[in-house]
């Protein structure tokens, strides 16, 4: 009976974005709170995507504007060229 109530530490995993996100159904979210009473890996994973979540943002606007992939591309294969 407590299987359909129970989740498995991959579905967590799945399900932490919309979890923290809060865009999972109630139900949904109650199972994985169960699971992560239950569990120290998925708290600590959970934990991990918070933080990441905290974090990126401000790197990734730092980072340079937009990169051209094509002229990057394009250099690599010059450079193989060059290399032969």
């Amino acid at each position: 009976m407590l299987k359909k109530y129970r989740l498995s530490c991959k579905e967590v995993s799945h399900l932490a974005s919309d979890y923290l996100d809060k865009t999972s159904s109630t139900s949904l979210n109650w199972k994985i709170h169960l699971h992560l009473l239950a569990c120290s890996c998925c708290r600590r994973f959970i934990r991990h995507l918070k933080i990441t979540r905290q974090i990126a943002p401000p790197l990734i606007q730092q980072a340079s504007p937009e990169i051209d992939a094509d002229s990057v591309l394009r250099r690599i294969k010059e450079r193989q060229r060059m290399g032969d």
